[in-house]
């Protein structure tokens, strides 16, 4: 079971991005593996040329609009209701679950290093942040889209500034 914090004194806001997890991964896969078939459907539609092909066309083109539409939606409320977000203080980063309250939080002065992950394919794209605690354990660790790049930086930019004080 996560840890509940009320709300951590962790500073200023820096910056935050969205958080993704395992089912995140699985919909953005399956997001990706939508959109390739329905590109081969529509090829085949093009070359074959079945009967009723316009609205076997409109039927494909409906679910890959679907499917993007509601992860748009799922973005915009996400990003309204601070839902599923990491957050990147001056003295910590805070992780909030699906009803936008902190789940996971840890404080730099805690921490030993942040460790990196990138993965990235045609299905896939995603930076896995691992957060080592100072007595050796894993404090917490964060899966982010690879979309937020000037997060990645900022976060091990601020990171190394942190522990890296702390270390000298």
């Amino acid at each position: 079971m996560a840890r509940q914090f009320r709300e951590p004194a962790f500073g200023a806001l820096h910056r935050s991005a969205s958080v993704i997890g395992v089912p995140g991964l699985l919909w953005q896969l399956g997001r990706r593996f939508v959109l390739v078939f329905s590109l081969v459907l529509l090829v085949g539609l093009v070359v074959m040329r079945p009967d009723n092909a316009v609205i076997k066309t409109a039927i494909v083109v409906a679910i890959v609009l679907a499917v993007y539409g509601l992860a748009f939606a799922w973005r915009w409320a996400a990003g309204r209701l601070g839902i599923r977000q990491c957050r990147l203080h001056e003295d910590g980063v805070a992780v909030t679950d699906l009803l936008g309250g902190v789940r996971d939080a840890v404080a730099w002065r805690d921490l030993a290093t942040v460790r990196e992950i990138n993965a990235t394919g045609v299905l896939t794209s995603f930076r896995r942040f691992e957060f080592q605690h100072r007595a050796g354990h894993l404090a917490m660790a964060v899966v982010v889209p690879s979309v937020h790049r000037a997060f990645a930086k900022d976060l091990i930019h601020l990171a190394n500034r942190k522990i890296g004080a702390q270390g000298s």
